[in-house]
């Protein structure tokens, strides 16, 4: 038998069992998506970046940074149980969600961008806020550290894989979205997480599938729709940068490090080497019963980690 036909088939899209209709949530979520909040724009560099907020301006203030191709909406089940305390900020990056696309992409902008919305929605109002940032977005919120890291009071990086400069990934992943389909129903029956994985909370799955499609005209002519993402992002992304492992001595504030325990991404063997790098006066949070998407896997967990690491308790 072939390789190619010993290999397990891959399994259906998570939402496809929902045929459009979505899936039952427990009340903790629905409360969540209850609590008010605020959205906005800002100017970085020609291209609008929207936001949205929680909590009472003049609060301590904390940013959240999504991933790649995701958007502000992925912070939905864990920001607004920080709110009570906080503002709390989630933007969209350029090329995501609802802001604009650009011709390039570059880490130092993104730092610009976090700032900018972070401003924009209050975080600063009460001096300097923290940065969380998941997968891509801990990236992000590591270049903000170097570069802005002394209006911040600390960085969370949750789940992303910093390697040894020489197996950092240098170029870029495979490319994904570009496609519209003819119904709402058609695109939410196509979406997977990047990486894929299982995960058992397909209410969140719904969620942020719902938050990220837009109306389009396909190539026919009909209405259809498509996925927000600029899909040429990973193109247009600029590597001509350093490794973020060497990005550490050189870091302007505190930096705390999650990961999902099951993660495919920050395996054990890594997870040791960020524990090296970063020195053993680092914060490190292994989530359990979690993957790379540990926000979408434990939602409760993150944000009660957060809720103490952001808090009085983490210091000045």
């Amino acid at each position: 038998m072939s390789q190619k036909a010993a290999a397990s088939p891959r399994p259906p899209a998570p939402l496809v069992q929902f045929a459009g209709e979505k899936p039952p949530a427990p009340a903790w979520f629905a409360k969540a998506l209850d609590v008010p909040f605020e959205r906005g724009t800002t100017e970085v560099d020609g291209a609008t970046i929207h936001w949205k907020a929680w909590g009472e301006r003049g609060k301590p203030g904390l940013i959240m940074v999504h991933g790649g191709v995701a958007h502000k909406d992925w912070w939905d089940s864990i920001a607004p149980f920080l709110a009570p305390t906080r503002r709390v900020v989630a933007l969209d990056l350029s090329g995501m969600g609802d802001s604009d696309h650009r011709e390039r992409y570059r880490m130092e902008c993104y730092a610009r961008e976090v700032l900018a919305a972070g401003r924009s929605g209050g975080a600063f109002d009460a001096g300097k806020p923290y940065v969380v940032g998941h997968s891509f977005g801990g990236f992000v919120s590591l270049t903000t550290a170097m570069e802005y890291g002394e209006e911040l009071r600390g960085v969370a990086v949750l789940d992303s894989p910093i390697r040894p400069a020489e197996q950092q990934r240098r170029s870029s992943p495979p490319s994904r979205g570009g496609m519209s389909y003819p119904t709402f129903q058609a695109a939410m029956e196509r979406f997977r997480l990047l990486p894929e994985q299982d995960c058992e909370n397909a209410f969140l799955l719904d969620h942020i599938a719902r938050q990220s499609l837009k109306p389009t005209i396909r190539p026919d002519g009909s209405e259809g729709w498509t996925w927000k993402f600029d899909p040429k992002l990973w193109d247009k992304m600029d590597y001509d940068r350093p490794a973020p492992a060497d990005l550490v001595g050189g870091l302007k504030t505190r930096v705390a490090l999650f990961r999902g325990e099951q993660s495919r991404l920050v395996t054990d063997e890594i997870w040791a080497f960020m524990a090296d790098v970063f020195g053993p006066e680092t914060t490190m949070v292994s989530i359990p019963d979690a993957e790379h998407h540990l926000i979408l896997d434990q939602p409760i967990a993150v944000g009660a980690a957060l809720e103490v690491l952001t808090g009085p308790g983490w210091g000045a």
